[in-house]
């Protein structure tokens, strides 16, 4: 049920300059902008505008990296996955567990490959090379404490981000509950269950075909993602303008396995923080991601959190520390994984999810007032980050 402060948002946000100025300039940046296409460029342009009229300078970051894993590498995942599974499949229907385990442990083998070595695979590719663009915007003279990011380009792929996760989901049940019955069966192969495997086996087929459809095109507006993270993002540096302590980075490539962070990363300077945008919805509480999975390598910032909760307490806005759900990229990653305080700020519902990375992610569907929010919540955490008043935890 929608809380009475929501309401009160909601209502006035009709009204509300702010909020209906925020709702025109997610319809001007919503267009296909896939890293290197002309609706990226046009973006850029627009983008760099913006900051340069409130005094920033603007610096180019370029960098070139290979566009195919980004691209493709969701749906070689899902191909190698469904061809693993159904010879998993096929192997214990015909009693022949010692097969079914060397299936399974080749589709692990793979994973675990592709997730190692994708960050090299961007970077050093010779095939499908694209050059992206950063662009920092800092105040004249100043030496920025802290940074906010929000990602310029979008994608599209013929599944929503909700349908990706539950594949995933789904491949990871089959994987496990046939490598159960195959461990089973290597000791008496009168213990493997039929109806169990053909199930299994059903379910790793959908989320594989899913998974293997997941080419990334460029046919979403990409209004949620990350339009309105661009607009907060603008909101965010027109309210800070008097401020020297905190700067600007607009990445590209994020949609093609964080490119453009990756490379900020080893070029900026030493920070106290870096709170990225991504994905600022209208309705829902607003999430801080910190840690990055159970398996992965925890990346945390807790002063901003601590900031943002209570910027969030006092706005009587929900807010609520999260940890990143599986299958999710964000920017902040390669930066935590380089040392930086990071963390990324999102706000929606499973209802946002669906519209994600799809045709159906346009600007009419959105109001202005999650960007809007957004700008009053971090500009909020960003004074009291100043004030040194915080407890971290």
């Amino acid at each position: 049920m929608e809380s009475r402060t929501e309401a009160r948002g909601q209502r006035a946000g009709a009204v509300d300059p702010e909020v209906d100025a925020a709702r025109h300039a997610i319809r001007v940046l919503s267009r296909p902008r896939m890293t290197g296409s002309p609706g990226a460029a046009e973006v850029e342009l627009l983008l760099r505008g913006a900051f340069e009229e409130q005094g920033y300078e603007v610096q180019e970051l370029p960098f070139q990296f290979s566009a195919w894993p980004g691209r493709f590498g969701v749906s070689a995942l899902g191909a190698v996955t469904l061809l693993g599974l159904g010879a998993a499949t096929y192997a214990l229907a015909s009693s022949r567990p010692g097969t079914a385990l060397i299936a399974l442990a080749g589709v692990a083998l793979f994973a675990g490959l592709a997730a190692l070595f994708a960050r090299r695979a961007i970077a050093d590719l010779p095939w499908g090379r694209i050059e992206g663009k950063n662009l920092l915007a800092v105040r004249p003279g100043a030496r920025p404490r802290y940074l906010i990011v929000a990602h310029r380009d979008s994608k599209s792929q013929p599944i929503s981000t909700f349908l990706r996760i539950a594949a995933m989901v789904l491949v990871g049940f089959a994987w496990c509950a046939l490598l159960t019955v195959a461990a089973i069966g290597s000791y008496d192969t009168g213990l493997i269950s039929l109806p169990l495997v053909l199930s299994a086996g059903s379910l790793g087929s959908v989320g594989g075909v899913l998974l293997a459809s997941s080419v990334a095109g460029n046919a979403s507006a990409g209004a949620l993602d990350n339009a309105t993270g661009l607009v907060a993002l603008l909101g965010i540096a027109r309210r800070q303008r008097d401020y020297g302590d905190v700067a600007f980075l607009v990445t590209d490539g994020e949609e093609l396995g964080l490119a453009g962070a990756w490379d900020a990363a080893r070029r900026l300077p030493p920070l106290e923080g870096i709170i990225n945008l991504d994905g600022l919805d209208d309705y829902g509480d607003f999430r801080i991601t910190e840690r990055v999975g159970p398996t992965q390598r925890r990346v945390l910032a807790p002063h901003l959190a601590a900031a943002l909760l209570a910027s969030a307490a006092s706005l009587g806005v929900g807010a609520e520390r999260r940890d990143l759900p599986l299958g999710i990229l964000v920017d902040h990653i390669p930066f935590g994984r380089a040392g930086f305080p990071a963390l990324t700020l999102l706000r929606g519902t499973a209802r946002s999810l669906f519209r994600v990375h799809r045709r159906s992610d346009t600007p009419d569907r959105l109001t202005g007032l999650g960007a809007m929010l957004t700008v009053s919540l971090v500009c909020g955490a960003l004074d009291l980050l100043r004030s040194g008043r915080l407890r971290a935890s």
